[in-house]
């Protein structure tokens, strides 16, 4: 009976804490819901540039190790090492480039999920929101000019230059083993980083989000570009 009682009496706080709990989700206001998504956001940006560290000292390790041995006196001699590097070069560029390619995506996700807390949940009407609005769009955007600004993305910039560095180590790597010219190996380099791009992504990389509720929020062209 006493036991029961002990039993009882454990249960009543931890009832009460649950119930806290969700009183606390109920206070969820939002405001502290747009706070949260900026967290968020911000936390994603800082560990991809912790991210990006490690590759650039990858690649760049591995290439000062690939020119060194292959500008050697007997670099013949280290052809398996050569190939090796060659081969991790490759890798490593690949995942790089497709850690780009993943960062672009969540980045615009977060940046579109703070646009609609500003409509939806904040009410603001467009010019007194953040994250939807511009200074002045006409102001240092000069594409001509070599010392002005221009309206430009950086995510889509960082992209770009991880595939050419991935096709690069790729026309590297096939010039190991092929004998073509360096058109073809060209061509090759690049489709296939397009193909293994694709796989991986597809398969092992992917992110499991099929249980996320997807709100399926309507995103402007103009609303969406992001740095």
């Amino acid at each position: 009976m006493e036991d029961n009682q002990g039993q009882i009496i454990e249960q009543e706080p931890s009832s009460q804490n649950d119930k806290e709990k969700k009183d606390k989700c109920k206070e969820f206001t939002p405001f502290e819901r747009y706070k949260t998504l900026i967290a968020a956001r911000n936390f994603h940006y800082d560990n991809f540039n912790k991210w990006l560290s490690y590759f650039y000292i990858a690649i760049g390790v591995l290439f000062v190790g690939f020119y060194t041995l292959k500008t050697s006196n007997n670099f013949s001699s280290f052809e398996l090492e050569i190939k090796m590097i060659l081969f991790l070069g490759y890798i490593i560029s690949l995942l790089w480039y497709l850690s780009c390619k993943g960062y672009y995506f969540w980045n615009i996700n977060f940046i579109t999920l703070v646009n609609n807390c500003e409509e939806e949940c904040l009410k603001l009407e467009p010019k007194d929101r953040v994250y939807f609005v511009f200074a002045n769009k006409k102001t240092q955007n000069n594409y001509i000019n070599p010392i002005s600004g221009a309206n430009i993305s950086t995510s889509k910039v960082a992209i770009l230059f991880s595939f050419i560095i991935t096709i690069s180590w790729g026309i590297l790597l096939l010039k190991e083993f092929l004998q073509n010219d360096f058109c073809c190996i060209f061509v090759i380099s690049i489709i296939g980083t397009i193909l293994f791009s694709w796989i991986l992504g597809k398969t092992v990389l992917k992110s499991k989000i099929n249980h996320f509720p997807n709100l399926k929020i309507k995103q402007k062209k103009e609303g969406n570009n992001s740095n």
